[in-house]
């Protein structure tokens, strides 16, 4: 991967945010990340809520996280609302409709409805811009979409057809075809995880330390989200790649 920088989208149920890792950093420390702290009133946090305030005009977004909350509510403090549109905890319409399809829409809170796509696709293009803002005040000349390769995470649970509608927005979001990875959810952190010092090993004359997963260990992930909860068991190889023991099960909440 040529990849000067890797950033990761988490489009979450009720929580969503993002992250970035430059190359020559991950040489160094693997589990060296940036990543966002969302600000709402006095609560800050590395994800903000996963709405969206669009404007009267069903095209163009106003604001995403907690700005879009309170701006929403301001709106509705001056009868207002009913010319936005204002979408939350829309995401898991993919699973219940297993693999939305390209034309379907969605109702905001008011029950006005927009084009799914048109909904999903701009809450990408917020998070991508927004990353792409805090890079450029970070490196001297300008980063484009295609000089990252993107991570865009989904729950395992969902099937191609859902997995496809979201590479799609994506796509919509002016992110390269080419420079995107799908990436399930429990498989994302099970690889962060092979790096952290999580198991307690000790040689005799030496003091106990921690230590990476060694080959042959299994362990279990369990992904309990905002919309779904799933299990897998995953194993390290020799090689020191993962082995999916138990493919991923698991519901809606």
């Amino acid at each position: 991967m040529d990849s000067l920088v890797v950033v990761a989208i988490d489009f979450g149920t009720t929580y969503s945010g993002w992250a970035f890792s430059f190359r020559h950093e991950y040489e160094r420390d693997p589990i060296k990340v940036s990543s966002k702290n969302w600000q709402g009133g006095t609560l800050v946090s590395q994800k903000g809520p996963t709405c969206i305030l669009i404007k009267p005009d069903g095209k163009t977004t106003d604001s995403f996280g907690y700005d879009a909350e309170s701006k929403y509510a301001e709106k509705a403090e001056e009868n207002e609302q009913d010319q936005w549109f204002f979408y939350k905890r829309f995401k898991m319409m993919l699973f219940k409709d297993k693999g939305m399809e390209r034309n379907a829409t969605l109702e905001d809170e008011s029950g006005k409805k927009l084009p799914a796509m048109t909904v999903f696709s701009l809450c990408i293009d917020y998070l991508k811009k927004d990353v792409l803002d805090t890079l450029g005040r970070q490196v001297d000349i300008g980063l484009s979409v295609s000089d990252i390769h993107w991570v865009l995470t989904v729950p395992a649970i969902w099937n191609d057809a859902a997995k496809q509608f979201m590479r799609e927005a994506a796509q919509k979001a002016e992110i390269p075809a080419k420079n995107l990875t799908i990436c399930l959810e429990p498989e994302a952190a099970s690889i962060y995880c092979r790096h952290l010092p999580v198991s307690k090993s000790s040689t005799v004359g030496e003091k106990t330390s921690l230590a990476q997963f060694s080959s042959g260990t299994k362990y279990l992930v369990l992904d309990a989200g905002g919309g779904t909860i799933d299990i897998t068991v995953h194993e390290v190889t020799d090689s020191g790649e993962l082995k999916e023991l138990y493919k991923a099960s698991g519901e809606a909440l």
